[in-house]
C-alpha cells in the first residue's frame, strides 16, 4: 500500500501495517477555504452541510450522483453498493469519505430481528469505515462477509455487522434505512461510534 503524505496521512498499526486514509481535519480544511473563496453565506453554509454525517430523513444516492436510490437500485444478494445521503434540500454529503454507506439487499425472512428491524424491506446500510485502523472496506464480500484488506477484519452484514474476524473489536455500525414514496430514506442514525479505534487524535 502506498506510504501517506501530508493530505494522506498513513496509520501504523501495531502489526506493522499502515492504512492510508484522508483525514477528516485535512477535508475541512479545504471545505473552508473554498467557503472563503465563495464569500457567501448560503455556499458556506451548503459547504458546511456536505461533510455532516447521514441525516434522519436523508435519501440515498451514488457518490457521483443526486437521483435517490430506490429498492430496486440495490439488487438481492450482490455485491455491496456504495452511497451517500443526500438532504431533502439536494446536498449531497459526500466531502467527508467516512459518511459513505455500503448498501446491501437480502431476503428480509433471513435476517434476524435486530438486522431486519434497521433494513428497508432487507435493504442493509452500514459504514464503509473499518472499525479496526479505519481503513475503507472492500467493495466485494468475501466469504458473505464485509472485508478490509488493511488487516484482515471481516463483518457479517446479516448479524448486525457482528466482527466475524479480527484484529477488530467492535461491530460495523448499522444505519438504519427505510422506504419512503419509492426511495431509500435515512430512518435512523448509526447505531455506534462511525471510524476505528486505532485513529490518531487528528483524525478523529
Amino acid at each position: 500500500m502506498k506510504q501517506g503524505t501530508a493530505a494522506d496521512p498513513a496509520i501504523e498499526t501495531t502489526c506493522g501495517c499502515q492504512c492510508t486514509r484522508v483525514s477528516r481535519r485535512t477535508v475541512l480544511g479545504g471545505l473552508a477555504a473554498a467557503g472563503a473563496f465563495a464569500g457567501l453565506g448560503g455556499t458556506a453554509m451548503a459547504a458546511g452541510e456536505d461533510a455532516m454525517p447521514p441525516q434522519v430523513g436523508d435519501f440515498l444516492v451514488s457518490p457521483a450522483g443526486n437521483t435517490p436510490l430506490t429498492l430496486d437500485s440495490i439488487k438481492l444478494d450482490s455485491k455491496p453498493f456504495e452511497a451517500v445521503a443526500m438532504s431533502p434540500g439536494g446536498v449531497v454529503r459526500n466531502a467527508e469519505y467516512e459518511n459513505t454507506v455500503l448498501l446491501l439487499r437480502y431476503d428480509p425472512a433471513t435476517l434476524p430481528a435486530e438486522t431486519a428491524a434497521r433494513s428497508a424491506e432487507g435493504v442493509l446500510g452500514y459504514t464503509i469505515i473499518c472499525t479496526h485502523a479505519g481503513c475503507p472496506l472492500g467493495d466485494t464480500l468475501k466469504n458473505k462477509l464485509l472485508a478490509c484488506d488493511c488487516h484482515g477484519s471481516r463483518f457479517d452484514p446479516t448479524k448486525n455487522g457482528e466482527v466475524a474476524n479480527g484484529p477488530a473489536v467492535r461491530k460495523l455500525p448499522q444505519l438504519g434505512l427505510a422506504i419512503q414514496d419509492g426511495k431509500l430514506v435515512v430512518a435512523e442514525a448509526f447505531d455506534s461510534r462511525v471510524g476505528g479505534d486505532m485513529m490518531g487524535e487528528d483524525d478523529r
